[in-house]
């Protein structure tokens, strides 16, 4: 009965029993945020990587398990159930989501859920499910809920379904947060995989290559037919990124050259963080466009588009593992861009 009515307290949106400035009327987190998979709330996402092998995605997705799910003080995070053969991995999470925190006071509650990770050639999918939650634990030993009780549409939204409760609310948004972040680190994972072997492995160039020249008409032409010695050439000259109506000057250094991501033609560039207006601008756009010039030239040799289609965030340890040169003091972020026009001087 007490458990009752703390939840039908809790979940009242006009007795405002707690503040919060985040923004409750994000679609993101309203009507058709939370799915059910047989009565449970359960979330699920597929990365597909055509060019790993199922003994590739297996062993990655291991390695990204046992990294992300280990014990941390109290908190009892590790992975329970591994079978190769099968391509299933399996882990019982424990840890904790912060509402908010200062120093007069603290506001947060554990969550626990099983991530499930089942491989195959060139797919990787991956669950979370089974969401329970121990809320101010230090409190008359709190408040213990499952995720289908308190974050579902009828629980955790007002009545019109336009804003988040501000209890109920606060734990569905950031368990959906939660979610976000965990199948976005498991495809940085895998999009690093591939990167490392595309760097460690060239695409080898067809016999027909096509060159820059000094003279003539911007033609379009396809990526895979650029000569092998084509980036280097350009990185002689002048090159220049334009996003959302706005040009910036980048370095030699910063172009990364050409791979396959996903089967894809993608371009790869390499951006230090201390490079602000840079960054910010990468980090807006969805798509952006590469202008080489050769050196002394005023006119394009090379014009490469792009969208925007992964960024990851890499030390100098990283690159240099990837026999890239860095700066040991610096952070970078490498973002793949997949190539939609090529167009070149001929």
């Amino acid at each position: 009965m007490k458990k009752l009515l703390f939840i039908l307290l809790a979940c009242l949106p006009l007795l405002g029993m707690a503040k919060d400035k985040k923004d409750n009327s994000d679609p993101k987190y309203l009507a058709g945020a939370i799915t059910l998979e047989d009565g449970k709330v359960t979330f699920t996402h597929d990365i597909k990587a055509p060019s790993l092998s199922k003994e590739q995605l297996y062993q990655q997705m291991l390695d990204w398990a046992n990294e992300r799910f280990k014990p941390e003080d109290k908190l009892q995070s590790r992975v329970v159930y591994t079978n190769e053969q099968e391509g299933d991995i399996a882990a019982s999470a424990e840890e904790y989501i912060v509402f908010s925190s200062s120093a007069l006071s603290l506001d947060r509650t554990r969550i626990y859920y099983q991530y499930l990770i089942h491989v195959d050639n060139g797919i990787c999918h991956m669950t979370m499910t089974r969401i329970r939650y121990w809320y101010d634990e230090n409190r008359d030993g709190g408040q213990r809920y499952t995720a289908e009780e308190w974050i579902t549409d009828d629980m955790a939204l007002n009545k019109k379904k336009t804003k988040l409760a501000p209890i109920c609310g606060k734990f569905r948004r950031e368990t959906i947060d939660l979610k976000d972040q965990l199948f976005q680190s498991a495809t940085d994972a895998l999009g690093q995989k591939v990167l490392a072997n595309e760097t460690a492995t060239p695409t080898v160039v067809p016999a027909q290559t096509l060159t820059p020249a000094q003279n003539g008409e911007l033609k379009e032409v396809s990526a895979t037919d650029l000569s092998a010695n084509w980036s280097s050439q350009l990185q002689n000259g002048r090159i220049t990124l334009t996003a959302n109506e706005e040009e910036i000057e980048i370095k030699p250094e910063n172009w990364g050259g050409f791979g396959k991501l996903f089967n894809k033609n993608v371009a790869y560039l390499l951006i230090a963080q201390d490079r602000i207006a840079l960054s910010a601008l990468m980090e807006q756009c969805t798509e952006y466009k590469l202008t080489f010039y050769a050196q002394g030239s005023t006119q394009p040799a090379a014009v490469i588009e792009c969208k925007k289609s992964m960024s990851q965030k890499m030390t100098a340890d990283d690159l240099k593992s990837l026999n890239i040169q860095a700066d040991s003091n610096k952070s970078y972020t490498m973002y793949t861009g997949e190539i939609t026009r090529t167009l070149l001087r001929q």
